[in-house]
């Protein structure tokens, strides 16, 4: 700004000088006249050269001052964010301090103290499970927003890798009760996509659950008692579409916990959702 129009201040004055001295020309006709002294300061041309130039001078010194106030100006907001900013940093440090106990794994990790160690396993996997979730979500979340994106799309964007269906839920938490010798794949076997166990009306119909031999029920009413033999249940027939992608589904959780590349995580959650719609269609098929 202040070369274009320090620019146009000279150019300006040029302009003034060659009219001017065209004018000269033209009336002395070739004739050069030799201006100094007095006269120099008399000549109306000159003392309008003078006067553009002295015009231009304060011009250019308002200029200069005017960019020298914006400059301590702009020095004084940047000092003033910084000290803003390190207040803020001081603050958050005091706070994390004073609430460290109740961030989420510290929460956690109180709550699941009163478990028995046997079972906190259990409880530390599914943890760190959704807390892989809702971190990468979060940096979805935050890139949405760096890049100028709406709140709204910022959290459509969240809510794409937070979210958790029934069956992925499911699947995780048959997985870890595997994992940790709280169950077996035989006994899982008895369950639907739905996690559900077949329905009965009076529990003296109700099927064994992976019993090794024949169990005898006795029933018992005001006039008689008689045995009843429980029948054994089979295992739920899934077909193999649905198996292998249940299977798959397990491969990809496992790698997504224990995988700290952000873009991994995100094609995982991907892929998972893909398999889960397509679990889905095939159970309601």
């Amino acid at each position: 700004m202040l070369r274009k129009t320090l620019f146009v201040m000279l150019f300006s004055i040029m302009i003034t000088v060659s009219i001017s001295s065209s004018q000269s020309y033209a009336e002395t006709d070739t004739k050069f006249t030799k201006i100094q002294g007095n006269d120099l300061e008399n000549n109306p041309i000159t003392k309008n050269i003078l006067k553009n130039i002295e015009i231009a001078r304060k011009q250019f010194a308002a200029i200069k001052e005017k960019e020298k106030q914006e400059d301590e100006h702009q020095k004084h907001i940047k000092e003033q964010r910084l000290a803003a900013q390190a207040s803020l940093d001081e603050a958050v440090a005091r706070m994390n301090d004073t609430y460290e106990e109740f961030t989420p794994r510290n929460a956690f990790a109180k709550y699941v103290s009163g478990f028995n160690a046997t079972h906190q396993g259990i409880y530390w996997d599914q943890f760190d499970y959704l807390n892989a979730k809702i971190t990468l979500a979060k940096d979805a979340r935050d890139a949405v927003l760096e890049n100028g994106g709406t709140y709204f799309d910022a959290m459509k964007e969240y809510s794409k890798y937070a979210k958790m269906t029934k069956v992925e839920m499911l699947n995780v938490i048959k997985d870890l009760n595997i994992k940790h010798n709280f169950t077996d794949k035989k006994t899982q076997s008895y369950f639907d996509v739905n996690g559900k166990l077949p329905r009965v009306e009076n529990d003296l119909n109700a099927p064994c659950y992976n019993c090794e031999a024949i169990m005898t029920k006795v029933k018992v009413t005001a006039s008689e008692t008689s045995s009843i033999t429980a029948e054994k249940l089979k295992p739920i027939s899934q077909s193999d579409q649905i198996v292998n992608l249940k299977n798959k589904l397990s491969e990809i959780q496992k790698d997504f916990v224990s995988s700290k590349n952000i873009i991994e995580q995100k094609k995982m959650v991907h892929d998972m959702n893909n398999i889960l719609k397509q679990i889905q269609e095939s159970d309601n098929s």
